[in-house]
């Protein structure tokens, strides 16, 4: 059989404390609090010499370490090669392994790679040595951080306002999260996240934040209100503070989120952190201009209706189903390649009616769905009004031909079915193909086993649908050598499939 390939078209509150060597500290406390009853991040102040590091992070790995078997750590220069920390509140220390069992860790590490999918971090579980790397250390509990008896820290990390990032970072998560992965992930961003200059916000679904959120935590591609953090932890009490304490900045907290004032200045506002505004900060601008843009997964998506070759009528209904790991911020539909009145929609059920305008003939339906760090799928169907084909004669201009029930333009007009193309934008349908032996032609869409292609085409399957390839069925089986029918030139995936036994 000839093989062909199909490519798709085009958390928390804070206690400060004076650090040996590391300037004021702010620690992520458990203790009772209104809007939170677990356990968050925190960060501490470490003084880095702003000449030590260029604008951009000299490395992407971002080291998970569990401490299998433990980790010593010793108190000194942060510095994830060495295991040492400035923050650390002891001259020396072994933090126990991760305790919650393969299963845990391995939810956490997928959920740790997935947050930081849209920027170009990669996320390892193997040691990096003494390669620079930044290191998230998932152990240990606060006591054994040097925090005393009873305390509630869930995280800690160094924090420093006049340089990009701390290079080499080494924060810390301790094993007090039970089972939740989700808590776990979500205070492993936040702390390495201190380390990059971010402050705490008010958005209850971004990994900075110290407020409860139901679901995955997603850092935020827009402007945030920093604070969430203002609570008088020094005395352990459940009643909003007016100011933050010490070594969160200090700064008065004002507002009516929630239950209380929770909205502060951000720590970091200035030059050096140009996505920290005086009140808000953009994190994942920050962390593109650090890292870079990553590959995020592009979004699930389907037409449910019309199906492909359906015949409509003008202001014909539209709906898709969309889905994606880092949500879904835009649906929208276009016809004929116009876009549509109406045609943007930015919340479940993605419905759309057509243009009523439309006449007779052929119509190319386009949906596209973004995920919110802008990666997108599009998929199209055509339907026709008026009457459909059944054969070419049927069809109204006599280089059109017909493919499942609509009339489009034949070998006969430029950009036809079957013609040479070398772009999609040389061909009616948008799609042109290419197999194996580097012939190119324009294809239109069809439904395998349906005998939808004329004369002298062939449907081959290709993922969800088919295209009509120029070519008879002969009942024989063709091989070749692993190549494959391109569709489309610019592409992001294979997937792979073989072409139908007569």
């Amino acid at each position: 059989m000839k093989s062909f390939v199909w490519l798709p078209l085009v958390a928390a509150s804070g206690v400060a404390a004076a650090e040996p060597g590391a300037g004021s500290t702010i620690d992520e406390d458990l203790g009772p609090r209104v809007l939170a009853a677990k356990p968050f991040p925190t960060r501490v102040w470490e003084d880095v010499a702003p000449d030590r590091i260029a604008h951009a992070a000299n490395t992407n790995k971002i080291f998970l370490n569990r401490c299998a078997g433990g980790c010593f750590v010793s108190q000194g220069t942060t510095n994830s090669t060495t295991n040492r920390s400035s923050i650390l509140r002891v001259g020396q220390t072994t933090m126990s392994a991760f305790s919650r069992g393969d299963t845990v860790w391995n939810n956490v590490v997928t959920c740790v790679k997935d947050i930081f999918a849209p920027f170009g971090v990669d996320v390892v579980t193997t040691d990096p040595g003494t390669a620079n790397h930044f290191e998230i250390m998932i152990a240990g509990t606060p006591q054994q951080f040097g925090y005393p008896a009873g305390s509630s820290v869930g995280g800690v990390s160094p924090y420093n306002c006049n340089v990009d990032y701390i290079p080499n970072s080494l924060v810390f998560v301790f094993d007090v999260w039970g089972n939740s992965v989700e808590d776990i992930c979500a205070t492993a961003g936040q702390e390495i996240a201190h380390s990059f200059g971010l402050d705490h916000v008010t958005d209850a679904s971004d990994p900075l934040t110290y407020f409860q959120f139901s679901g995955r935590k997603r850092f935020k591609d827009a402007q945030v209100q920093c604070g969430s953090d203002c609570f008088d932890f020094d005395n352990n009490s459940t009643t909003p503070n007016t100011t933050q304490p010490p070594g969160s900045g200090g700064f008065t907290c004002t507002g009516t989120s929630l239950t209380g004032a929770q909205n502060h200045p951000c720590s970091c506002a200035g030059p050096v952190h140009p996505e920290v505004l005086t009140n808000t900060q953009n994190s994942a601008a920050l962390l593109r201009r650090l890292f870079g843009a990553g590959t995020p997964t592009p979004p699930t998506l389907t037409i449910t209706t019309p199906k492909l070759g359906d015949n409509v009528a003008p202001g014909f209904p539209v709906a898709a189903e969309a889905m994606d790991n880092n949500g879904i911020s835009m649906v929208e539909l276009k016809v004929n390649n116009m876009p549509v009145v109406g045609g943007t929609v930015t919340q479940f059920p993605y419905v759309f009616n057509a243009p009523t305008t439309l006449g007779d003939g052929t119509h190319n339906v386009a949906v596209t769905a973004y995920d919110i760090y802008g990666a997108s799928t599009t998929k199209t169907v055509q339907v026709v009004i008026g009457k459909p084909c059944g054969k070419p004669s049927d069809c109204p201009l006599d280089t059109d031909t017909c493919v499942g029930g609509r009339c489009v333009p034949g070998s006969g007009v430029q950009g036809g079915l079957g013609t040479v193309c070398a772009t999609n934008e040389a061909c009616a349908s948008g799609q042109c193909a290419s197999d194996n032996t580097g012939a190119m032609y324009c294809v239109e869409q069809c439904v395998p086993d349906e005998d939808q292609c004329p004369s002298g085409f062939t449907c081959l399957k290709a993922g969800e649908t088919g295209v009509c390839w120029p070519g008879e069925e002969d009942g024989g089986c063709q091989t070749g050598s692993g190549g494959g029918l391109l569709i489309g030139l610019s592409f992001v995936a294979l997937l792979w499939f073989r072409r139908r036994r007569s």
